[in-house]
């Protein structure tokens, strides 16, 4: 092989590899992560429901953990 053919081999090669998208994420762990998530803010709602004012306290708090780690913790596990 010349070097004109390796050079172009390994340029190709390089390309090939910029080009490749990720893998994706596990989806048994996306599964979990979104019902754990999920049912969090929907028992957090519930409890909000109840209508004194310890329960609206403790639902709000689920809530608000629930976002937490939608948007902070989840995307350190799937990334």
């Amino acid at each position: 092989m010349s070097n004109e053919q390796v050079t172009r081999t390994v340029e190709t090669t390089q390309r090939d590899e910029e080009n490749q998208t990720s893998h994706g994420n596990n989806v048994v762990l996306s599964i979990v992560l979104f019902v754990v998530v999920f049912g969090l803010f929907a028992g957090g709602l519930y409890v909000m429901s109840l209508f004194t004012t310890v329960t609206f306290v403790v639902g709000l708090g689920m809530c608000l953990l629930s976002l937490f780690l939608t948007f902070d913790l989840v995307p350190r596990f799937l990334t």
